[in-house]
This record gives C-alpha cells, sequence and structure tokens, in this order.
C-alpha cells in the first residue's frame, strides 16, 4: 500500500527535482512508482477472494466512455503536438486509466480509504512549501505582484489540485479520529489555503467560494463552522499582498493582459466548435490549431490553452465528448450524496463527512477548471476515483441476520379405517 500512498505524493508537483528525474528517456520516477504500484495491484489481485466492482457507479461507466472517445479521437485525428512541456494528455488519461484500476483494486477497506486520503491532503500541504518559498524568494526579486508555481507547474493548475483536498481536509478536522490527526490536516489545511493566496488564480477563489457556502450549507454546527472558515480565511485575504480579492478588485497591466487572453483563446474555441460541433479538431490539437480559428490577431503571437477545460474538450473531441465529461462530475456528486445518506443510517459520521468532502471538492473543481485547462489535474481524477471506491465499501444495507424458522409442530396421524379395526380388536380381548 505504500507505493499507492508514494504515487499520491508526487501528484501535485510537474517540475520536481526528485519526481521528474529520469532514469531512461521518458521514464522518470513518479512513472517508475506507478508500474511498481501497478504491480502490487497485481499481485493484490490475485491474493483477493472476489474480482472489484471496477464499474458499479456510474461515473466509472462515464470515465471510460470518455477515455475512449479521447483514445479514438487522438489515433484518428491526432499527432499534432507542440510545445509541451508540463502534460501529454494522451498519456495523462490512459495513467488515469491506469490509476483508476489501482485504486479500485486496493483501496479495499474504509481505513485505507481514510489514510488515502490524508496522504492528499499532506501531498498538497507539502507542495504549498515550495509555492510559499517560490513566492518569498519572486517577491523579494520582481515586487509583490509574482506569482509562484514553478515546481507545481502553475499557480492555477495547484488551485486546483488544493481545491481536491481543501474540503476534505476540512472535514477531517471536525471529525478525524485522533487528535494528532485533526491538527495534521488543519496545518495542511493552513498551508495549502496559504499557497492559494498567494498564487492569486480568481478562478480558484470562486471555486473556493461556492466550496465554502456548500461546506456550511451541509454542516451540523453552523456557528462553529463559520468562525472556523472566518479564522482560515480572512487573514490571508486581508493581509496577503497578492490575493486573488487585490486582482479582482485593483488589477495590474498583467492582470487584464491575461483576462483578453483568455477571451481571445475562448472565442477561437467557440469557432472550433462552431465548425467541428461532434468530432471537434482532435484530442490535443487545440495550442497547434488554434491560430486558425482566431478572429482577433492576439492569439497569433502566444498559441496557448483554451484556459477552460470544457471549451478545450468540447473543441478538441466535440459536444458529445463535452457531454460525457460534464456528466461524470454530476454522476459523482449523485453518488457522493447516495453514500453520505446511507453513511448517516448506518451511524457512520466519518463516511458521511469523507462524502461532502468529495461532493464539496467536485463543485470547487468544477468552478475552477472553467478558468483554466484542468482537466488534466491528477488529484482532480483522485477525487473522482475515491467516489466510485465509497459505495463499493459501504453496502446499501444493513445486513440483517436472517431468523431461523421455527419448527412446526408434528401433525397427528390421521385415523384410518385400519387402525379403527385394530382398537376394536383389543378392546375385546380385555
Amino acid at each position: 500500500m505504500i507505493l499507492y500512498f508514494i504515487v499520491i505524493l508526487s501528484m501535485p508537483f510537474l517540475r520536481h527535482q526528485f519526481w521528474d528525474a529520469e532514469f531512461a528517456p521518458g521514464f522518470t520516477v513518479t512513472k517508475m512508482f506507478g508500474a511498481a504500484a501497478l504491480l502490487y495491484a497485481l499481485v493484490h489481485l490475485a491474493r483477493r477472494h472476489g474480482i472489484p466492482m471496477y464499474f458499479a457507479t456510474l461515473q466509472a461507466k462515464l470515465m471510460l466512455v470518455f477515455f475512449v472517445i479521447a483514445t479514438f479521437s487522438f489515433a484518428s485525428m491526432g499527432g499534432k503536438l507542440i510545445g509541451i512541456d508540463l502534460i501529454n494528455p494522451i498519456y495523462m488519461y490512459l495513467s488515469t486509466l491506469v490509476f483508476f484500476f489501482i485504486t479500485m483494486t486496493v483501496v479495499d477497506s474504509l481505513k485505507r480509504m481514510y489514510w488515502s486520503f490524508m496522504v492528499a491532503i499532506g501531498s498538497v500541504g507539502f507542495a504549498s512549501l515550495y509555492m510559499l518559498r517560490e513566492w518569498q524568494r519572486g517577491t523579494a526579486a520582481w515586487g509583490d505582484a509574482y506569482r509562484p508555481g514553478w515546481v507545481v507547474g502553475d499557480s492555477n493548475y495547484f488551485t486546483i489540485a488544493a481545491l481536491a483536498v481543501l474540503p476534505i481536509a476540512f472535514e477531517l478536522v471536525l471529525v478525524g479520529r485522533t487528535g494528532l490527526q485533526k491538527i495534521y490536516a488543519f496545518g495542511c489545511m493552513l498551508l495549502t489555503f496559504g499557497a492559494v493566496t498567494v498564487g492569486a488564480s480568481r478562478g480558484g477563489f470562486l471555486g473556493i467560494v461556492l466550496m465554502v457556502l456548500y461546506l456550511i450549507a451541509r454542516s451540523r454546527n453552523l456557528l462553529r463552522n463559520v468562525l472556523l472558515v472566518t479564522i482560515v480565511t480572512v487573514p490571508f485575504l486581508a493581509l496577503a499582498p497578492n490575493s486573488p480579492l487585490n486582482r479582482f478588485f485593483h488589477p495590474q497591466g498583467g492582470d487584464t493582459e491575461s483576462v483578453n487572453k483568455h477571451l481571445a483563446g475562448w472565442q477561437a474555441g467557440m469557432n472550433m466548435v462552431w465548425k467541428n460541433p461532434f468530432t471537434g479538431i482532435g484530442f490535443g490539437n487545440y495550442k497547434a490549431m488554434v491560430t486558425r480559428y482566431d478572429t482577433t490577431g492576439t492569439v497569433r503571437s502566444d498559441p496557448h490553452v483554451a484556459h477552460n477545460a470544457y471549451l478545450e474538450i468540447a473543441a478538441e473531441m466535440g459536444i458529445p465528448a463535452f457531454l460525457v465529461y460534464v456528466s461524470i462530475f454530476v454522476a459523482a456528486f449523485v453518488s457522493a450524496e447516495k453514500t453520505r445518506r446511507r453513511a448517516l443510517a448506518r451511524g457512520s459520521e466519518l463516511i458521511a463527512a469523507m462524502a461532502v468532502g468529495c461532493q464539496a471538492s467536485i463543485l470547487g473543481m468544477a468552478i475552477g477548471i472553467f478558468f483554466v485547462s484542468g482537466q488534466y489535474t491528477r488529484l482532480l481524477w483522485f477525487i473522482l476515483c475515491m467516489t466510485m471506491v465509497m459505495p463499493v465499501l459501504l453496502p446499501a444495507r444493513v445486513r440483517v441476520k436472517k431468523e431461523l424458522p421455527k419448527a412446526k409442530p408434528p401433525r397427528p396421524e390421521k385415523e384410518t379405517e385400519e387402525n379403527f379395526k385394530i382398537g376394536e380388536a383389543l378392546v375385546e380381548l380385555r
């Protein structure tokens, strides 16, 4: 199981000197541990008494359909990838499918699920230290407007990863098993929120707002949770010189330029969808073909991603793929709600809290990826995979022992004519 935890630890990082170190061309430390985790999953599967219910949930089926569409689109219309320095789209989806198999195979108990969440919280907390250190050095050299994000790829991508675990950390602070585990979750939450604040992602901030409102609405102790959220968020937002609020209300030149690039990229993406509504332009081809569909003339000097996961999926693979992708989020949210209700019916507050955390994560990430092409974020798929595990680990009904049927009294023998004659003979003998 430690191999699986190591894979989770590597998820927030995209340019790390250890995780991205290569043993051979294209074979990094992360891939090595992923291969080892896959081998462990196969061994664990051979030892299990039964086959896991890999596609018991609707979101699992939809995820498979989406990956099949992406693979077919890449094989038939792809091949024009250019300038990819952070991610390879088709590799990310195939590796996510492998991760889904590993997760459904090895996370076969509530204890393992709990510690998988704890490791994910710690991985983002550790990545936050890099963000905060980069911000400290960057502001000293380039001023308060500096936004960190080299090791984690980009401040916007890091924010999507943070949105994946922040609600889980919040819930485990409230219902953690021990005081030490609560302190651990709270400390990671503080680090992560601090890193998100200095990253100053405006789209991520909107995701956090929706996430917090949902958590408060689901709260049983409203006053306590509002106070906790206030203590965690207000000092960062008020004191940080470069926070999402400052970028909203006091935008600088770079902020306005970023908005213009987003709008130009969205217009080009809409043109792709309009001209190729069913098949798109081919998976992974947005960056290579964006200049052909740009009518503003501003994208030509800086071809880039769509800055919108939904639009990029629709542009590259068509509207059907977009609908399947959105349906994954909806199905995962509904599935987590069913898990929450069943957990409460069984008296399991911990599982119910983790289900609520997953719901808040899904809402926050769904908003966050509207402003960034975050569909490849690994912790996003981690949360979706965990919603596929939960229903399998929590039976739909409480098992009730069946009572043995009561023994029926023996039937009296029916009197026959022969028995009557025997009785008369015995009387005469007396």
